[in-house]
């Protein structure tokens, strides 16, 4: 009888699954999953914003313009075909490319691509 009883406390002594094991599982699944968004989405928005910054800093008295982009397609490529044809639409007018923002959900609802708000400054020289 005693030795069955010390059996069933030996195996009821192993370490069973707790949260602190789930969590250290989550995070080591979570923090290799956040990698790519960190270098393919944030990394480039700080450097659109630095940019940003240093043109305006540099030509504090340009002329700004803003302008709504209805884009048509679904798919980001396609995006980025149409954001890159506006700027280069926009070139030969003056106008420097600043910076771009998801525009009003408003304006997008009936958009299938959704859209952007684009930002260009105009340098006098």
């Amino acid at each position: 009888m005693q030795s069955q009883l010390e059996n069933v406390l030996e195996r009821n002594s192993q370490p069973a699954y707790t949260l602190m094991n789930y969590i250290t599982a989550l995070l080591l699944c979570a923090i290799p999953a956040f990698l790519p968004v960190l270098f393919a989405v944030i990394v480039p928005r700080l450097r659109m914003e630095r940019r940003t910054r240093a043109l305006l800093a540099l030509h504090p008295g340009a002329e700004q313009t803003s302008l709504y982009l209805k884009l048509h397609s679904t798919f980001a490529w396609e995006k980025q075909r149409e954001i890159d044809s506006k700027i280069a639409e926009m070139q030969p007018l003056g106008w420097t490319f600043l910076r771009a923002t998801e525009a009003n959900p408003l304006h997008t609802i009936r958009s299938w691509g959704g859209g952007l708000t684009l930002y260009f400054i105009r340098i006098r020289m």
